[in-house]
């Protein structure tokens, strides 16, 4: 019996190893481990593991349409200052008390194993927020919603109950350069060791189109384009861009745009969300997170600042001109 037991426990512990190892080389990514699988999540899930937290980045109603059981639903206004308060424009990241405050609400503590998904590309923004203050073990699901769908797993419509108790997750001092303001992006102007890339759609870069909470069209003039879903692919049901390419497809991204891993790498958008999706690719590539920046005020603050102060100095605007 007692062989029986060793050879068992033998059994697990190789098995424990395998799927370790397939994680930390998921894709070929040198940091696999911050992606999970929808099977993986599934096997967690079936444990009924105490230390797991799933994370649900999605709108009310496509929250109450189905999510994975057990998750918490949390969106934008969860973890973002309301206007007005420290800033006068939407989309900042909210300070270490405040997300420490609203992570203990979930019951998150310091050994929480975390797993964040999303319909589209939210999930990295969360993701990046608890890396920005100190927990970096979190994992992000590889094809969000439709991936869990896809595989036929049960879903639920129900929200759990959020925990009687908080957790005693501690925020850390904000990681130096993981957040940017707008003096970092005027360096960029003429610091050759900075590359500033702007992460928005074909029409939002051209100035056609004005974004919902930007004050003005157009794009940081020195910036290059590269659209985030460069580093995604379709998932087949739905077509939603949830799922990462390959670290042999990201490769081939990095080298068609020029992404040059000797420099700092600076990322905006419309307001830090889709900027999060890039970061993250390069972090699974395993590029230094100490080059990886993200400008939290993105368009928006650059806008606004565009619009009300335009005797700041320089052109703000390439598309208007101004």
């Amino acid at each position: 019996m007692r062989k029986n037991v060793v050879l068992s426990l033998c059994a697990l512990l190789v098995l424990a190893v395998g799927i370790a190892g397939a994680a930390e080389n998921y894709k070929g990514f040198e940091r696999g481990h911050s992606l999970i699988t929808a099977k993986e999540l599934k096997q967690l899930v079936d444990a009924k593991d105490p230390n797991l937290v799933i994370l649900a980045v999605a709108k009310t109603v496509d929250y109450r349409l189905g999510h994975i059981p057990g998750a918490f639903q949390i969106w934008r206004s969860d973890y973002e200052p309301e206007p007005g308060v420290e800033f006068p424009y939407e989309g900042m990241a909210l300070d270490r008390a405040d997300f420490q405050a609203f992570v203990r609400k979930l019951g998150i503590n310091q050994d929480s194993k975390v797993v964040i998904y999303d319909h589209k590309y939210d999930s990295t923004r969360v993701w990046w927020m608890f890396y920005l203050y100190g927990k970096t073990d979190c994992r992000v699901l590889d094809g969000g919603y439709p991936a869990w769908k896809a595989e036929g797993y049960d879903t639920d419509i129900l929200a759990p109950d959020l925990p009687k108790d908080p957790g005693d997750f501690s925020a850390t001092t904000a990681l130096n350069g993981w957040w940017v303001s707008m003096s970092t992006i005027w360096r960029s102007k003429t610091d050759k060791d900075y590359q500033l890339w702007d992460t928005r759609g074909d029409s939002e870069w051209t100035g056609k189109k004005l974004k919902k909470g930007a004050y003005a069209k157009g794009r940081i003039p020195w910036a290059k384009h590269c659209d985030w879903p460069a580093f995604k692919k379709p998932v087949k049901e739905g077509g939603n861009d949830t799922e990462f390419k390959t670290a042999a497809e990201i490769a081939k991204v990095i080298e068609e745009y020029g992404f040059d891993r000797s420099k700092q790498q600076i990322f905006y958008c419309q307001s830090g969300v889709r900027t999060t999706t890039e970061m993250f690719a390069l972090y699974l590539m395993g590029w230094d997170p100490a080059q990886l920046h993200n400008y939290d005020g993105s368009w928006i603050e650059w806008s606004y600042f565009h619009k009300n102060l335009p005797e700041s100095g320089g052109i703000l605007c390439e598309a208007c001109g101004k």
